[in-house]
């Protein structure tokens, strides 16, 4: 996939664009997977043509192969015009490209999916839900299920069929034969259905993915009015403006009419009446319709409640999706003839971690919400609780008690204290402070000595000679590596730390929390670019400050394209102190050298030939020892207070709780239990 997204996308797309390429991979892995003679007809002919003309018609056979599938399962062609548009540079790049895909194996789908997505810029109506959300939904939707195997799922707004994808690999995973199974959807978009429906038909099942025309599914003209489900999964568009408007005439609403111009409680409504007796449903619905103040929604919640169709509901982080960051909360629901007289509610707001601009569930975070779940409903059955995902299990009389909200946050109290927990804080905090202190006294006693001694030797300071020197005598300058050296080898899960100049802050190293990394083996290819105590980092293109120096952190991380390491020669060991240098090229008039003569064009860069020129007035090297010295004692100083200050906080913060906030716990909240 990597070589596949990589020099040939460019190659082969021509004045196409990358979603239209990527088209081509869906429609080659579709063949590819789906069996039969399509496939080897494609094989066969790619061996064969040649030219610009053999290009166009083998886009044309491959078009013409997916769109007859795709009638065969109920879809409009799709494909001919995303493929003509294509214009390979040469036929060796489009058969290389037929025989890469040939290589794949079946996971290779969701990782075109993931690049669709990425690339296609979905805007809120179609963004697709992410695998681990869409597998929560699935697991517990499925736990709240009658005794049965499923044989019908359904999704009113489809998206890319990630919902229905997730539901079908569940299913057949307990048993259940896809081919076996009614997996029904209705999509609004056109583009992504034909995904939806290749997807779904290389898992096995015989999908019926419907794109609306514009009518929701809860109308006379709905896609499938009449059926019943055993599971109903959907991630519906969010409304996120406050509902204001009256309640809708038109529809049968038996919780309550919608108010007009937000359907977000329209489609939890429509999900409830597709389900079957035994059938049960996940919703993802935006935080703001679990506690809006508008009445005709309020009233909706109540009957919810009351009529006992709300089994849980979990808040999830925020960042989960493309292009917004709206936190989300999932509903799951039951038919009201298994009627709840508890809702469950999960905090699961801390979960996850970030992954290219988004928040993403791992496994573990998976398995951690889908263990808190487990251990509302079946307390004390060796479920184990885990403090990431804080739980409560609430009475309908306290959720009334609360306007009937439907929203975790308000029925979870994430910082309920106890008076022993209080106290023990308390004291650590006092511990943490007093050491603290005995740091600042010791740090303020080591840099009061170290000024008295600039001013002793004062005299002797402004006899020295100095000497004035080139960066470039001093030290070999070496940029990081290009870009294309490394992007096809970045990756978020462990490897040789990557460093950017958002890592040069202050004239320090830091650490980020979304750093990036680059494999084991690459690095070793690149080993001319890592970092060794003592070096000096640069920021070579963007905001340029006080370089930093190299000491515990930084050691072995591979540079960047946009840094610049300086690195002592050999001769110069006993010339030059590293860290008089660093500090030297931080003062304010050096780091004006360098911003003066980085180039403008789209940011400030400067080249290393550039940097070699900044002049360096060098004293004596027990001189630059001397200064060293100095500078590190008030630097631990700085750092010594800052500590201090932020202990003070957290005992403010610790005192309080004790003075103020233990009290809480006194007494259980009434209807309902926390964990």
């Amino acid at each position: 996939m990597r070589e596949l997204m990589g020099q040939l996308c460019d190659r082969v797309r021509g004045a196409g664009s990358r979603v239209d390429y990527v088209n081509l991979l869906v429609s080659l892995h579709f063949l590819r997977r789906s069996g039969g003679n399509q496939w080897n007809d494609v094989v066969q002919m790619s061996a064969t043509g040649k030219g610009s003309d053999g290009s166009t018609a083998l886009l044309k056979h491959i078009a013409a192969a997916v769109d007859e599938e795709l009638r065969l399962l109920g879809m409009r062609p799709a494909m001919h015009q995303a493929l003509v548009r294509l214009e390979p540079r040469s036929y060796g790049d489009l058969r290389h490209v037929v025989h890469l895909v040939g290589e794949l194996g079946p996971e290779a789908f969701e990782l075109m999916l993931d690049e669709y997505e990425l690339l296609a810029g979905l805007n809120s109506g179609e963004f697709f839900t992410p695998r681990a959300v869409a597998r929560v939904m699935v697991r517990i939707a499925d736990e709240n299920r009658a005794a049965g195997v499923p044989l019908g799922v359904y999704d009113p707004y489809a998206r890319g069929g990630e919902l229905l994808a997730a539901a079908t690999t569940w299913c057949a995973q307990q048993g259940t034969a896809p081919r076996r199974m009614r997996v029904r959807g209705l999509t609004h978009g056109r583009d992504t259905a034909p995904l939806a429906t290749m997807n779904l038909a290389l898992l096995g099942a015989r999908p019926s993915v419907r794109v609306s025309a514009g009518a929701p599914p809860w109308t006379a003209s709905g896609a499938f009015p009449a059926e019943q489900f055993d599971l109903v999964l959907s991630n519906p568009p969010f409304n996120m403006s406050d509902s204001t408007g009256e309640p809708r005439a038109e529809g049968s609403w038996p919780y309550g009419s919608p108010p007009q111009g937000n359907d977000n409680l329209a489609y939890v409504q429509h999900v409830l009446s597709t389900l079957n007796e035994g059938g049960a449903a996940a919703v993802i619905m935006p935080n703001k319709a679990g506690n809006s103040a508008n009445r005709s929604e309020k009233r909706i919640r109540q009957a919810m409640v009351e009529h006992g169709v709300v089994k849980a509901v979990i808040a999830l982080p925020d960042r989960l999706f493309s292009h917004t960051s709206v936190p989300v909360s999932v509903w799951f629901l039951v038919h009201p003839s298994r009627a709840c007289d508890e809702i469950a509610f999960l905090d699961g707001r801390q979960v996850g971690a970030p992954v290219r601009g988004k928040r993403a569930l791992q496994d573990e975070d998976v398995q951690a919400l889908l263990d808190a779940y487990r251990g509302c409903l079946h307390p004390g059955d060796g479920n184990e609780r885990n403090p990431i995902v804080p739980t409560a299990v609430v009475t309908k009389e306290s959720i009334r008690e609360r306007d009937w909200s439907l929203s975790p946050v308000d029925h979870i109290d994430t910082h309920k204290p106890c008076r022993s927990t209080a106290e023990a804080a308390h004291q650590e905090a006092l511990t943490v402070m007093e050491f603290r202190e005995q740091q600042v006294w010791e740090a303020d006693a080591a840099a009061s000595w170290a000024l008295e001694q600039v001013e002793r030797q004062k005299a002797l300071l402004d006899a020295v000679e100095w000497q004035r020197v080139t960066l470039s005598d001093l030290c070999t300058i070496q940029a990081g590596p290009s870009y294309s050296l490394l992007k096809k080898h970045i990756t978020t899960d462990g490897g040789v730390r990557l460093l950017y100049p958002q890592n040069v802050r202050g004239g320090r190293l830091a650490e980020m929390p979304d750093d990036r990394h680059v494999t084991e083996t690459r690095a070793r290819s690149l080993d001319r670019f890592l970092l060794r105590p003592k070096d000096i980092v640069c920021v070579r293109t963007g905001a340029m400050g006080p370089p930093a120096l190299v000491r515990d952190v930084g050691a072995d991380w591979l540079m960047s394209a946009n840094v610049i390491r300086l690195r002592m020669e050999e001769e110069h060991r006993a010339r030059v102190h590293p860290g008089y240098l660093a500090a030297y090229l931080g003062r304010p008039d050096s780091v004006a050298w360098v911003r003066d003569r980085a180039t403008a064009t789209g940011a400030p860069s400067i080249s290393a030939a550039a940097l070699g020129n900044q002049p360096v007035l060098l004293p004596p090297y027990s001189e630059q020892q001397r200064v060293v010295a100095v500078l590190d004692a008030l630097d631990a100083q700085a750092t010594a207070h800052s500590r201090l200050a932020a202990a003070a906080a957290h005992t403010r913060a610790a005192v309080a709780e004790r003075l103020m906030g233990w009290s809480l716990d006194a007494r259980q909240p009434e209807g309902g239990s926390h964990s």
